[in-house]
């Protein structure tokens, strides 16, 4: 599919893979909405050569007028790329509420409400793709609110696809560890990032192709894909996730001796 001219939306675009996935994307001729809460970020990376759409994607009411807004500037949406998120890392701790709310409603909620709105009675082709990452595979010590929110929104998209929508073509993405701030927001400085490592170039590269190609889904590493098969008939995980849990240990120990320190 030629991307020139086509519509899209893209959610999480003023850093990360968002960002990066962005300007290819602006580079190939499409009309894109790039949307981020921080609308200083997004006018520095974009400029005039994007719609800026400021936007916290937890708040439904602020999701709600950048749904209107980026209809209105574009004429319609063709594609829609849900990828904002963020992660914690470490072990759950003290019981948190919003802390909990917050990265259910980002990660989870946002996104399937951004397909029911857009597919709802919907007439014309709608692509919609989702950054879920390999933690909505497998499971990795440190990140247990993380990896339940992508194991839900993981279920979603596979059960989504059974009830076979009309005019809605989804395709997730399964990124490994990119090497961004990502980590170091979900655990400071010191949070140890898993193997493999991609860049966010890479990985923005793979996503475009994707929609070029009409991919069924996205797998941005090939030693990923191969333990997802490997992982039905053999339990490779344990290895990885004792190396994980090991690392976690070193983390929280670090952690504490900065505590004590102050």
């Amino acid at each position: 599919m030629e991307l020139k001219d086509k519509r899209i939306v893209i959610t999480g675009a003023s850093a990360g893979i968002g960002l990066a996935l962005s300007k290819r994307l602006i580079k190939s001729g499409a009309r894109v909405a790039c949307v981020a809460r921080n609308e200083k970020a997004l006018q520095k990376q974009f400029g005039n050569k994007a719609i800026i759409i400021p936007c916290d994607v937890s708040d439904p009411i602020q999701l709600d007028a950048m749904f209107k807004k980026a209809e209105n500037l574009l004429g319609g949406i063709d594609i829609f790329i849900a990828n904002a998120g963020f992660a914690y890392y470490g072990t759950i701790g003290k019981p948190d509420w919003e802390k909990d709310k917050k990265i259910f409603l980002t990660n989870v909620v946002s996104p399937i409400y951004s397909l029911q709105r857009l597919s709802d009675r919907r007439k014309t082709p709608l692509i919609f793709m989702v950054t879920i990452s390999g933690l909505g595979k497998m499971v990795l010590p440190g990140f247990a609110l993380y990896n339940s929110t992508k194991f839900a929104l993981d279920g979603f998209v596979r059960t989504y696809r059974m009830e076979k929508p009309r005019n809605v073509k989804i395709i997730p993405v399964y990124p490994v560890s990119v090497v961004t701030k990502f980590f170091n927001k979900a655990g400071g400085k010191d949070t140890p990032i898993p193997y493999p490592r991609q860049s966010t170039e890479f990985v923005a590269w793979c996503m475009e192709m994707g929609l070029k190609t009409g991919a069924r889904s996205v797998y941005t590493s090939v030693i990923f894909l191969l333990r997802c098969i490997i992982a039905r008939v053999f339990p490779i995980d344990l290895f990885i996730q004792g190396f994980e849990r090991i690392r976690l240990k070193c983390w929280r120990r670090k952690q504490e001796m900065g505590i004590k320190r102050h």
